[in-house]
């Protein structure tokens, strides 16, 4: 765990902290990610960067959060796909101690068939929750590059709470990093919550 960007997480997180995480942001840009050669494990060295891809391990993510702070609540957003891999994988979070926040995904006519326009956006959701939650926590972890979020972080910040937001470059909404207290990009956290496999 000696890293120069966990450490500085380290001094920024203050007191009774909660985790929001905006799956369908989060792993569109972990998805963008270009795998880096250097950190291929053994067993795929064999294989070229394109035939790889990051992702979320999210065993990881919890440990590395729980040992960090004082998590009072961990809660993931994502759409629902009404599949059973799916609903396999809500009961694999639960298990680890998310919380799961979920919605159906509006599909728009204005795409093709083939490359329909699908969305289930959280903004309110997390907005709320957050709202709902402000006296029970100093540090608010969000995970979303969304700039819908900007009014909400300006809010938080007058409260006196510390905003941290994690995201992607190419993912996030330039108005977001200078609103909160704190931005981190993921890729320097990609050994402690990343693993790397073969593309599907």
């Amino acid at each position: 765990m000696s890293n120069y960007y966990l450490d500085k997480l380290k001094q920024a997180i203050k007191g009774r902290v909660i985790l929001y995480i905006d799956a369908a942001n989060l792993e569109q840009s972990v998805r963008d990610m270009w795998v880096n050669p250097k950190d291929i494990p053994d067993h795929l060295k064999d294989k070229i960067t394109n035939e790889l891809h990051y992702h979320i391990d999210y065993k990881k993510f919890k440990i590395l959060f729980s040992l960090l702070c004082n998590l009072q609540e961990l809660k993931f957003y994502t759409p629902d796909f009404n599949t059973s891999s799916h609903h396999n994988f809500f009961y694999f979070m639960k298990k680890l101690g998310f919380k799961i926040s979920t919605k159906p995904l509006k599909e728009y006519g204005d795409h093709t068939i083939e490359k329909p326009h699908r969305k289930a956006n959280f903004d309110v959701e997390i907005a709320v929750d957050t709202i709902i939650n402000i006296d029970n926590f100093d540090t608010i972890i969000l995970f979303s590059g969304d700039c819908d979020f900007e009014y909400l972080v300006k809010i938080l910040r007058g409260r006196g709470k510390i905003v941290i937001v994690f995201s992607r470059q190419g993912h996030v909404a330039k108005e977001l990093p200078p609103a909160s207290s704190y931005y981190f990009d993921i890729v320097d956290f990609r050994n402690e919550i990343m693993k790397i496999d073969l593309k599907q």
